[in-house]
């Protein structure tokens, strides 16, 4: 399903979504601190660069890596999601964030971002697409293969 130019890619935008997480799990954990404030900073560096590279890569893309690269991430961001409830568990995003753990908060954050992204993926989708991941997603459950990366 993929092309040779997608995979690339595809790994990028998985490092770009974890550099945004990363980064909102900075700010949302801050401390006043120096070592705080640099590890943000840092953060948002590395998820500018990123965003730069995923441009350029993009750009290269023909119509149809484009639409490949579309449907395979959603399919990765839909196999993150429905992983939610045992990544998730019973924790509750109402606690306080100072009183949540790191790794809690984290999750969450990533949660977060994961429904994000894929909802602007499938507002994004033409008919076709949209057809082609429901049937993927759909065989992706059954055979438990995602057909990406």
């Amino acid at each position: 399903m993929m092309k040779p130019g997608v995979d690339p890619l595809l790994r990028l935008l998985q490092a770009l979504c974890f550099g945004r997480i990363r980064l909102e799990y900075c700010r949302l954990h801050a401390t006043d601190s120096i070592r705080a404030d640099l590890e943000e900073f840092q953060a948002h560096q590395r998820v500018i660069r990123q965003e730069r590279e995923v441009a350029g890569l993009f750009a290269e893309l023909t119509a149809r890596q484009r639409s490949e690269l579309k449907i395979g991430r959603a399919l990765y961001l839909r196999m993150l999601l429905d992983s939610a409830p045992i990544r998730l568990q019973g924790w509750s995003d109402r606690d306080a964030l100072d009183a949540m753990p790191k790794s809690h908060l984290f999750e969450w954050i990533a949660h977060d971002y994961e429904q994000q992204e894929l909802a602007e993926l499938e507002s994004a989708m033409n008919p076709q697409e949209a057809a082609r991941f429901a049937s993927a997603a759909t065989g992706s459950l059954t055979n438990g293969d995602n057909g990406c990366y």
